[in-house]
């Protein structure tokens, strides 16, 4: 299930770390005073400061803005009916040179003021160098933070056989090394670009997510499209294969296949070439034993992976790893969750590409040092990996 990244990334940051308004030209002031006749009123928009010609403050409400503009020598800039409370709402513009926090602290104290204070601005959580490595629990359950301090993931290539990347992306920034499309330009979906966040996401100036193996190089070979809507994106035999052989041919040392379909001979062949040139081929594991999905877990040369703590029935995975409500990237410099197994495999892949990185293992070996963890740990798989070489 995909939640909505809204409660988190829409949290204002709190007045406490806001900074106060300065005293310059362009200070304003929040002034609310109670107004009984408030429900005759007709609402104004807040996003401009100016009065609109069907509005107006009323025959009470306005003298009273009109002398405090004049006894505090601010300036009426616009207001509304905030009817949730109750009072009328009104902006006032303090001139260059004044004190907007004196003069609403005194303003706060006036008998005709319900309340005063300075505007503050306030500022979403976006791609801005805001940092949303804490709500990457699935990093935490990795631990991935300790991991990096002996590897990132530099000089692995990745092919991400997937919907197709977003490379505009500000975390993926220099992610991708290659970009092949044999989905024939046709629309793309979010969930490659998902995926590669997950492996490879680079940070931002301190900002945005963190991929496991953020140093690794990204191989974005397009061979899924979407079909509208949120439903999954789709592959067939052809665009996969050239995906799979392009990879097999140009040295990838890791293949991400976040998908299953029915068992295909030519595509397993391909996965054998990929195991002889001692390529790892990661793959999600299936959401059940429906023989529509048997493919590619069913290949004994691959890394299945599900998710932790998922009962779900499906082909037994070799690992799991988190795949639930995980934060990663969307297309458009965006972020959200999303869960699945596809996911799942991304994480492996990552914690792969930080063993690759330091040591020559084969996909045997990575096979056998996989299973050996459960619950998977980056750290762990990097000490053990050591003691193989």
């Amino acid at each position: 299930m995909r939640l909505c990244l809204l409660l988190l990334l829409l949290l204002l940051v709190s007045a406490g770390s806001a900074a106060e308004p300065a005293s310059d030209a362009g200070a304003r002031i929040l002034v609310t005073i109670h107004y009984d006749a408030i429900d005759q009123m007709h609402g104004s928009s807040v996003e401009r400061y100016h009065r609109p010609h069907d509005y107006g403050a009323g025959p009470n409400a306005g003298p009273v803005l009109d002398a405090l503009a004049k006894e505090y020598g601010i300036v009426r800039s616009g207001g509304w009916a905030m009817r949730s409370l109750g009072v009328h709402c009104e902006v006032f513009d303090v001139p260059a040179g004044a004190d907007a926090v004196a003069i609403a602290a005194r303003l706060s104290r006036d008998k005709r003021v319900d309340s005063a204070e300075p505007l503050r601005e306030f500022q979403t959580l976006t791609a801005s160098g805001e940092s949303y490595r804490p709500l990457q629990h699935a990093l935490d359950d990795l631990d991935v933070d300790r991991a990096h301090a002996t590897s990132r993931g530099r000089g692995v290539r990745i092919a991400v056989i997937d919907s197709g990347v977003d490379s505009t992306h500000p975390n993926l920034s220099g992610a991708v090394n290659t970009r092949r499309d044999f989905a024939a330009s046709a629309q793309p979906a979010p969930h490659g670009t998902e995926v590669a966040g997950i492996i490879a996401a680079r940070s931002m100036r301190g900002g945005g997510i963190v991929g496991v193996a953020p140093d690794a190089e990204l191989l974005d070979l397009h061979a899924c499209w979407g079909t509208g809507g949120d439903g999954p994106a789709s592959c067939n035999s052809f665009s996969l294969a050239q995906a799979l052989d392009y990879a097999v041919s140009n040295s990838a040392d890791i293949i991400n296949l976040s998908l299953a379909g029915p068992y295909d001979p030519l595509l397993a062949r391909l996965l054998d070439a990929a195991e002889a040139r001692s390529i790892c081929v990661v793959v999600a594991a299936p959401p059940s034993n429906d023989a529509a999905y048997a493919f590619p877990a069913s290949v004994a040369s691959v890394i299945v992976v599900g998710v932790s703590g998922d009962k779900a029935p499906g082909s037994a995975p070799h690992i799991a790893a988190p795949g639930t409500d995980v934060l990663t990237t969307f297309p458009g410099g965006r972020y959200d969750y999303a869960s699945g197994s596809s996911l799942a495999a991304a994480h492996v892949s990552g914690v792969i590409a930080l063993a690759r990185a330091l040591h020559p293992l084969t996909p045997g070996q990575i096979r056998t040092l996989l299973a050996e963890h459960a619950p998977l740990s980056a750290v762990t798989v990097l000490a053990d990996a050591a003691a193989l070489r």
